[in-house]
């Protein structure tokens, strides 16, 4: 009993285990692929599983990238628009400081820079599909250029936002607009245009950065409520000096104190004007008055100076006049290039990365199928030798269970 009993359990787990094969068999020819158990190959399955998490890394590089290249081809669109903006701008400015410009036009074009100037700011606080904006560094969420009491000024920072695009390498995702539009370590593109536009006003006469009289002078200061540090280069019959003093409006004591206390090496004196609140120079020659700057006064006039003969003429700093006004504007657009061109490398950077992935993911696909896909034919012929063998075995044991031991004594 104990014999057949255990003979019987065997042949049922045998034909058991070819039962299992064959529906594996079906199952696997059926879906076209091998067993995903790690049981079945176990070398197989761990070959699988790398590859399959190096094409997870390989579309996460894929995303990263579709990210840097559309922000870059918003940036270099903003950018594109921004520099023929900033071109006009320089035109205008060329065509403001030609003599033949009458009052009338430099008025229009003052109109036509300020609407520019506009348009400009728009542009450098543009955002991307997501609402980030594309020129603030790290500082995303807010305008990064901002309109203030003394100008535009920039509140981005001079970050850049990394995407992982390989192993080994990540890509800025754009520029910041403190290299593109000036503003985080010095004066921004908008203090040039306001420089120009300051430029613009009063009798259509040219600021300069110096005057000069026969006799005496008149200096008005520009108003400012804060007391400031001024300084400038005063010359006279007797020579020339650097004067440094305080002054605040409605006080000019320390500038007539400064000038006078110079007197012996310049041959000029200075007075409170009663009329006026301002300054009257006096001496026996020619007076100038030149490198004039205020840390009260960030832009525009510095001073108004109306020499002995001839009509008051605005005194600005040597950055302000209108052919330093008209470089740096010139300057904003070379720099405006300079990055637009910058962004058009990082995009060629990406573009070429992509292409390298793209290769990547097809290799990692053929890969994947070959670890995948059934080979057919060994499939089949493995089915019909399970087959073969379950039928025959079913047929022996059949066989032999209808016998008994007189049958075999026969």
């Amino acid at each position: 009993m104990i014999s057949t009993s255990l003979f019987h359990t065997l042949n049922t787990r045998s034909l058991s285990d070819v039962t299992e094969r064959i529906a594996g068999l079906q199952g696997e020819i059926s879906s076209g692929k091998n067993d995903p158990r790690a049981s079945a190959d176990p070398v197989r399955a761990l070959r699988l599983s790398a590859v399959n998490e190096q094409t997870d890394a390989l579309d996460r590089f894929s995303t990263n990238i579709e990210r840097v290249q559309s922000r870059l081809d918003q940036a270099d669109i903003v950018l594109k628009e921004a520099t023929n903006v900033q071109r006009r701008i320089r035109d205008l400015a060329l065509r403001a400081a030609s003599d033949t410009a009458t009052s009338e036009e430099r008025k229009s074009i003052g109109i036509e820079v300020t609407q520019l100037r506009q348009s400009l700011l728009g542009l450098a606080n543009s955002r991307d599909e997501t609402g980030q904006a594309l020129f603030g560094g790290f500082q995303t969420r807010e305008d990064p250029f901002v309109e203030g009491p003394r100008g535009v000024s920039y509140r981005g920072d001079g970050g850049q936002i990394l995407l992982q695009v390989s192993e080994s390498l990540s890509l800025p995702s754009g520029v910041s607009g403190g290299d593109i539009f000036g503003g985080e370590a010095g004066a921004t593109i908008f203090d040039a245009i306001d420089d120009f536009l300051a430029t613009l006003g009063g009798d259509g006469s040219f600021p300069s950065d110096e005057a000069t009289s026969q006799g005496t002078m008149l200096l008005r200061p520009t108003p400012t409520r804060d007391p400031g540090t001024w300084s400038m280069t005063l010359s006279g019959p007797a020579g020339e000096v650097a004067l440094s003093f305080d002054m605040a409006e409605g006080s000019v004591s320390g500038a007539v104190d400064a000038i006078n206390a110079q007197t012996a090496l310049t041959g000029v004196s200075a007075l409170r004007d009663p009329d006026t609140g301002g300054i009257r120079l006096s001496a026996n020659g020619q007076i100038g008055i030149a490198d004039v700057t205020s840390s009260a006064v960030r832009t525009g006039p510095l001073m108004q100076v109306t020499p002995d003969q001839g009509l008051p003429r605005i005194v600005v700093s040597a950055d302000q006049t209108r052919n330093a006004v008209i470089a740096r504007l010139q300057s904003a657009s070379d720099a405006i290039v300079d990055q637009r061109t910058r962004v058009g490398a990082l995009s060629a950077t990406a573009s070429a990365h992509a292409e390298v992935i793209d290769t990547r993911k097809v290799m990692m696909a053929e890969a994947t199928a070959q670890l995948e896909d059934l080979d057919l034919a060994a499939a089949l012929t493995k089915l019909q030798q399970s087959l073969l063998s379950r039928d025959a075995a079913q047929q022996s044991y059949v066989k032999i269970t209808q016998k008994s031991l007189f049958d075999y004594l026969r």
